[in-house]
């Protein structure tokens, strides 16, 4: 049994305002070629398939013409769980006609955790495997909140639940895998240990409590994770993974190198981890320094891929100077071959504040609720600091779970 875990697709995602379409189409046609290059039973994809929890039109459209071609090749289950970033609702909707296409959906923690496992069988129709469809997590779905609790406190109870939940799922799979067959599990959740990015800078807060790779289930042969945008091991266990974004996210991702995990059974054992890489569709770059090295560098710049190249460029000078700042305004106009998305200015003797935030092209669309909370901070002289860090993350947890 040939098993490929991949996740954190974002559909609908932009970047500095950058539709990321074509990028995904690409993705998806390298991923259904790869599928029947590999010879692939099973499709899993580990959380926040949507960018936002209210995906557009086009982007709902992108999802299910994949999910029909992929019911087309020789792929013959996809299980998908939910992530932070998705709305239970919008995933759980369809799912009922999914599952007449073997298409199995677990946006949220269905009210039956037995809802959860999954059976696989193989091509003649005879058990294979069973898979733990475990989504997100949320605070309501693994604890009970208690009034008055410390960040510590409520970090503990939060990592107890999540290990409850799989032990829970673990001890049901004791009663009913008397074959012992592979068991997979999935999980949408941020372990300790792993290496982030800056589109992942607040995920460490609130539920997402860091998680221990030994708190998983001894009977688990492979755990396929979402939430982390680089691919990676978890402290160097090959059965506990991070298939990563298919797509740079961030300028911050901008030099990994994006990955699939294909992992493979024989005879009831693990016998293979591979890590597949994902193309580079449109490359992201960086520039920094004087105005005048990041002009030269820019006019130097060719694009390699199908696409034009996307480009962040910082320019640090030294002193104010007017002159300086309409040069850098007639940068941004200039002829290159890339396309400039995120530039900033900034210079060394100046005290930055509002009214230079046109200067250095800030957005607020660029800026998480987190970063836009931190910058308040900065600005005052608040005692508490990481206090009231804690309780900001709570009440935006609270209030997005309610909305959803």
């Amino acid at each position: 049994m040939r098993i490929l875990h991949t996740s954190d697709w974002h559909i609908g995602q932009r970047l500095h305002g950058k539709d990321r379409f074509d990028e995904h189409e690409k993705f998806f046609a390298w991923l259904l070629q790869c599928i029947n290059d590999r010879n692939i039973d099973l499709l899993l994809i580990a959380g926040d398939i949507f960018d936002v929890g209210y995906p557009s039109n086009a982007a709902l459209q992108q999802y299910y013409r994949f999910l029909t071609k992929c019911r087309e090749s020789k792929c013959r289950k996809v299980i998908i769980t939910g992530g932070n970033h998705d709305y239970v609702s919008t995933l759980n909707a369809p799912k009922n006609l999914l599952d007449a296409l073997d298409i199995t959906v677990i946006g949220g923690v269905p009210d039956l955790i037995e809802n959860e496992i999954i059976e696989i069988k193989d091509c003649k129709d005879q058990l294979a495997a069973y898979v733990c469809a475990v989504p997100y997590l949320r605070d309501r779905d693994i604890r009970k909140g208690v009034a008055g609790e410390s960040h510590e406190e409520r970090v503990k109870a939060t990592s107890l639940g999540i290990a409850n939940h799989y032990q829970e799922l673990a001890d049901r799979l004791e009663e009913i895998n008397t074959h012992k067959l592979p068991v997979i599990a999935t999980g949408h959740l941020y372990m300790a240990g792993a290496s982030t990015s800056d589109s992942e800078r607040d995920i460490q807060m609130g539920n997402q409590a860091a998680f221990r790779w030994d708190s998983f289930p001894q009977n688990f042969d492979y755990v396929a994770l979402g939430h982390i945008h680089r691919p990676q091991r978890i402290s160097n266990q090959e059965q506990v993974r991070y298939s990563g974004s298919p797509i740079p996210l961030s300028f911050s991702e901008r030099k990994d190198q994006k990955e699939v995990v294909l992992a493979e059974f024989m005879e009831n054992e693990l016998k293979l981890v591979e890590s597949i890489k994902v193309p580079s569709f449109r490359k992201l770059v960086g520039f920094s320094g004087s105005l005048n090295k990041v002009l030269e560098e820019l006019e130097q710049h060719q694009s390699e891929g199908e696409y034009s190249d996307w480009a962040e460029i910082q320019i640090l000078e030294e002193n104010y100077d007017p002159n300086l700042l309409q040069k850098y305004k007639e940068l941004l106009d200039g002829d290159f071959d890339l396309e400039i998305v995120k530039p900033s200015i900034c210079f060394k003797d100046r005290i930055k504040g509002v009214s230079e935030l046109y200067e250095e092209q800030v957005a607020l669309k660029d800026l998480t609720d987190q970063e836009v909370f931190e910058k308040l901070l900065d600005r005052s002289n608040f005692e508490d600091r990481e206090e009231l860090q804690n309780s900001y993350q709570q009440l935006l947890q609270e209030m997005n779970e309610q909305e959803q």
